[in-house]
């Protein structure tokens, strides 16, 4: 019985430990996408005011920049995601414990009826409350699932790698523009 009681210490340590991490690499991965965006706006300016591309070509090409920093986003967002995963798990554990705790103490009391179908009733609605609030886990398991899945990882990946050729594109079309 102890173990299911340190099982979710130790669930929280673990969160402890990882949390910190998770917040450095989505702030750095905001700092990265930021770039990233200013880069496609000076990509626009570019081929429309130096080039003399037209604009539908130059908002073609700068947003062809910024698919790299779509899928990115997607990340960023599984990781802010990520970080709000121990306070709405504590929340439904306290629910749970609570609604749990007073079913055992009002059995135990006497005072619960099998036949109290008004009070069957509103522990359905109390169910279907506990329910709503597994649906924010639940919500919380979609928004991370680009964490989760190995092809979208894959193509995190080539999106980083991506991410980098438009950067250095950008910066090698600043240093022609200058010269």
């Amino acid at each position: 019985m102890t173990d299911k009681i340190s099982d979710p210490n130790k669930l929280q340590q673990a969160f402890q430990k990882i949390l910190p991490l998770v917040d450095n690499l989505a702030d750095a991965l905001r700092t990265v996408l930021l770039i990233a965006l200013a880069v496609s706006i000076w990509v626009f300016i570019y081929c429309f005011k130096l080039q003399q591309f037209s604009l539908v070509t130059s908002l073609i090409v700068s947003g062809l920049t910024l698919i790299p920093s779509l899928i990115l986003s997607r990340i960023w967002y599984a990781l802010e995601s990520l970080k709000d995963i121990p306070s709405v798990a504590e929340d439904m554990l306290d629910d749970v414990t609570d609604t749990a705790a007073q079913s055992w103490h009002a059995v135990k009391s006497g005072k619960k009826g099998a036949f109290n179908i008004w009070g069957q009733a509103k522990k359905l609605f109390e169910i279907r409350s506990l329910l709503n609030s597994a649906d924010d886990v639940i919500g919380q398991y979609f928004s991370i699932g680009p964490l989760i899945n190995p092809f979208y990882l894959f193509l995190s990946v080539l999106a980083f790698i991506g991410l980098f050729i438009v950067i250095l594109a950008g910066i090698i079309l600043a240093v022609i523009s200058l010269v």
